[in-house]
C-alpha cells in the first residue's frame, strides 16, 4: 500500500488532524508571543556583526535621544497598612529632577481636584524626586476603613506622560484615652 493512497489518509486521519491542530496552536501562541512583546524594527545593538545589515540612513543608540523611565511610588506607607484615621503625612519618590518639567499631585479615593505635593528634592523647589503631603481637614482626613491614597506624576518635557501609583490604607479608630483614675 502507497502511503499516500486515501485509504492510508483516511485510516491515519486522527494524526493528520492532530498535526494541522499542533501547527494552528503553535502559530496562534507565536502571534500572541509578538503581540505581547513586540520586537523593535531596528536593533539598537552596535558593532560589525549588527552594523553589516543596516543602511547608511540608520541611527546608532548613542545618536537617539535617552528618555528615562518615569515613575511615581508612595514609599511611607505599604499596601494594606493600616493607619489611625485622622491626619496622615504620606512620603514618596519620583522620576523627577530639578531639570525635567514635572508635578506630583495625590487625591484621595480618586477626588477631585488632586492636590500638589510639597516637593524635597536636593534641586529645591521644582525637584519633585522626592515629596512629602499632609491628609488634613483642609482637603480630605483619613476615614475609618479603606482610603486609596494615588500619587500621580505628570512631565510636560519630555511628555506629555503620565504615571500613577496607589495603595489602600485602611483607617482605624484611632485609641480612645484612658479615663484618669478618681482620686
Amino acid at each position: 500500500m502507497k502511503p499516500h493512497s486515501v485509504s492510508y489518509l483516511v485510516r491515519n486521519y486522527e494524526k493528520y488532524l492532530f498535526t494541522i491542530l499542533l501547527l494552528a496552536i503553535v502559530s496562534v501562541v507565536g502571534f500572541t508571543i509578538e503581540k505581547a512583546y513586540p520586537q523593535q524594527e531596528d536593533s539598537q545593538l552596535n558593532g560589525p556583526a549588527m552594523n553589516s545589515q543596516k543602511s547608511d540612513e540608520s541611527t546608532s543608540f548613542s545618536d537617539t535621544k535617552f528618555t528615562p523611565k518615569m515613575f511615581v511610588k508612595i514609599t511611607s506607607h505599604k499596601n494594606a497598612d493600616k493607619v489611625p484615621a485622622g491626619e496622615l503625612t504620606i512620603n514618596g519618590t519620583s522620576s523627577d529632577t530639578a531639570a525635567r518639567d514635572c508635578v506630583v499631585e495625590v487625591d484621595w479615593n480618586n477626588e477631585k481636584p488632586s492636590q500638589i505635593v510639597t516637593p524635597t528634592g536636593p534641586g529645591g523647589s521644582s525637584d519633585y524626586s522626592t515629596w512629602t503631603f499632609n491628609y488634613t481637614k483642609e482637603y480630605r482626613e483619613i476615614e475609618v476603613g479603606p482610603n486609596e491614597l494615588t500619587s500621580k506624576l505628570t512631565c510636560i518635557n519630555p511628555g506629555p506622560l503620565t504615571k500613577w501609583f496607589s495603595v489602600t490604607l485602611t483607617g482605624e479608630q484611632p485609641p480612645f484615652p484612658r479615663p484618669l483614675p478618681v482620686p
